[in-house]
């Protein structure tokens, strides 16, 4: 499905922001705090991204969700009207043949 897609792919953003964090701060042992602090700074803005993609994967999952619920409560109403037809069917039978 398209919303498990998004959802690996959030995961894999995820997993790069974590490395671009651990990235900056061993970096951050050689380098001087400006450009450390940079690496942070992207690092954020890629977990960000990755919080964002979840968001929206989760929004489609309960879209999802709510189309099937309503599909599963449509099935119901018909197979209840069915039965009730068909016991109504049977009862019209039996009131003939008395």
């Amino acid at each position: 499905m398209g919303s498990s897609n998004s959802i690996n792919e959030a995961a894999e953003l995820e997993a790069g922001a974590a490395d671009g964090v651990e990235a900056a701060l061993a970096e951050s042992d050689r380098a001087s705090p400006p450009f450390s602090i940079g690496l942070l700074l992207e690092a954020a803005q890629k977990e960000r991204e990755s919080l964002e993609a979840i968001e929206q994967s989760l929004d489609t999952l309960r879209l999802s969700l709510d189309q099937r619920r309503k599909a599963i409560d449509q099935q119901e109403e018909i197979l209840r009207d069915l039965s009730d037809s068909l016991i109504q069917e049977r009862t019209q039978k039996h009131a003939t043949r008395g």
